[in-house]
């Protein structure tokens, strides 16, 4: 096999580090109907993190009829008179010049996922992030014949289609990350989270184990690295979403007070607490597993020194309405904690109705 395996290591973190966590010039645009966010806030406008949009898919065993890999069309032929998987290799090469009008001519292409940098064309394959036989039995068996040719054949972003080392991607097959990761393990955090982002845009479902699997990473706590990394929320390929809602944010607060002192609660339209959960020690915050509706956000100083307070648009003002659709994410709801008038309270207030 001509490629070589020992790449420059500044070369190769660039290439991995910067490929696939936040593409924002590619998603940013159409990332926006599915998310509530204000602008400079924790996590910032259109995004969210890997863990949070994992915990918006289906969970459920794999099922759907025996699968044949003729019921996706791929690769069709694009405008340009190029194959869809001959588009992603040209793409993926590190010259764009080109031999004849589907073929490059200086070929040189890095498989992230085992930091291999191939410069055979033999060698050379394309991957699905996730593969069309984990694909339909996780919810695609049930498309038309033209939304499962769009998922196999999705050249808007530059997750769905890898270009990937031949062998590597046999030894993959049809694996989800319950039984597959990349040899690479600087570059699982990225596997996970791209992984989620696909299923999450075509409104896949995670079986346990699969589930299982990519949260352990997704909420590492080593460094936290994996945990906090921001991530483009995805354009949906299919409307309306299935699974549940997440609301995510952050805090400031005075100089000095323990973020993991605050409580963060959701009330649904009829003022009834639905989810709460504390804010972990880096100021952040996930509400999870939120039916679709209409829900406000209050946040508990509790033992903290800060006063309790309700989200809101307007420091100090009424309390902000969030409207979740189902599968949606409303980020950057995020709050500044002031401190309290005087001695706070050794336990956290009550949750009652909320104020007129």
């Amino acid at each position: 096999m001509k490629h070589c395996t020992t790449l420059v290591a500044a070369s190769l973190l660039a290439l991995c580090g910067n490929g696939a966590a936040n593409p924002a010039e590619q998603f940013a645009a159409g990332a926006g109907n599915q998310s509530v966010a204000a602008p400079n806030r924790y996590p910032f406008e259109s995004q969210t993190i890997g863990k949070a949009l994992l915990n918006t898919l289906v969970l459920q065993a794999p099922r759907g009829p025996e699968f044949h890999k003729s019921a996706f069309e791929y690769p069709i032929v694009g405008p340009d008179g190029c194959t869809t998987r001959e588009r992603v290799i040209i793409d993926g090469a590190s010259e764009h010049t080109l031999a004849s009008p589907c073929t490059v001519l200086y070929p040189q292409w890095v498989s992230v996922w085992d930091a291999n940098v191939l410069v055979d064309p033999a060698d050379v394959d394309v991957a699905h992030m996730v593969p069309l036989e984990e694909a339909w039995y996780s919810g695609a068996w049930a498309w038309t014949a033209k939304q499962r040719r769009d998922f196999a054949n999705d050249l808007t972003n530059s997750y769905s289609l890898r270009v990937l080392t031949e062998s590597t991607n046999a030894e993959r097959g049809s694996s989800d990350p319950a039984h597959w990761w990349p040899t690479i393990d600087g570059y699982r955090c990225n596997y996970a989270a791209e992984w989620v982002w696909v299923k999450a845009r075509w409104n896949l479902s995670v079986d346990p184990a699969e589930f299982e699997a990519l949260m352990t990473e997704l909420d590492e706590t080593e460094d936290n690295y994996c945990r906090d990394k921001p991530v483009y929320v995805p354009p949906l390929g299919l409307n309306p979403g299935r699974g549940p809602a997440s609301i995510i944010g952050g805090i400031f607060t005075p100089s000095g007070t323990p973020y993991s002192h605050i409580g963060v609660q959701a009330y649904d339209a009829h003022h009834a607490l639905v989810r709460e959960t504390r804010v972990r020690v880096e100021g952040s915050y996930e509400l999870t597993g939120l039916p679709p509706g209409s829900y406000t956000v209050k946040f508990l100083g509790g033992t903290s020194g800060t006063s309790d307070q309700w989200y809101s648009e307007v420091p100090g003002g009424p309390p902000e309405v969030i409207t979740l659709k189902a599968g949606s994410i409303a980020s950057g709801i995020t709050v500044a904690m002031v401190a309290a008038p005087g001695p706070a309270s050794s336990a956290p207030p009550v949750p009652g109705s909320m104020p007129g």
